[in-house]
């Protein structure tokens, strides 16, 4: 299964995923793919989210190029961060394939 497979599934069942971007691991919770300057990307909440009270959450939002992301994995078990970027990270994505 391509990596953009297996995005589109965790978008579609709100699935974290595990992947490996320029050798390093990486966690994340992509909320919507596409295509931006022909690139096909991932918008993704990219780190750890304890869905706890008084407990941050500890990453950042980014549109990725799908080709940069390696191993890629759906979690079971890791929480899915239910936030919603801004404008400016969301403007990474030009023609929307899906998104929350």
């Amino acid at each position: 299964m391509s990596a953009y497979s297996i995005l589109r599934t965790a978008i579609e069942q709100k699935k974290a995923v595990a992947f490996t971007l320029h050798d390093k691991p990486q966690l994340g919770s992509p909320h919507a793919l596409g295509k931006g300057d022909g690139v096909e990307k991932v918008l993704m909440y990219r780190g750890v989210d304890a869905h706890e009270k008084r407990v941050p959450a500890q990453g950042q939002w980014d549109c990725l190029a799908v080709s940069d992301l390696n191993d890629v994995k759906l979690l079971a078990d890791e929480p899915f961060h239910q936030g919603h970027p801004d404008a400016t990270q969301r403007a990474g994505i030009r023609e929307v394939d899906i998104e929350l």
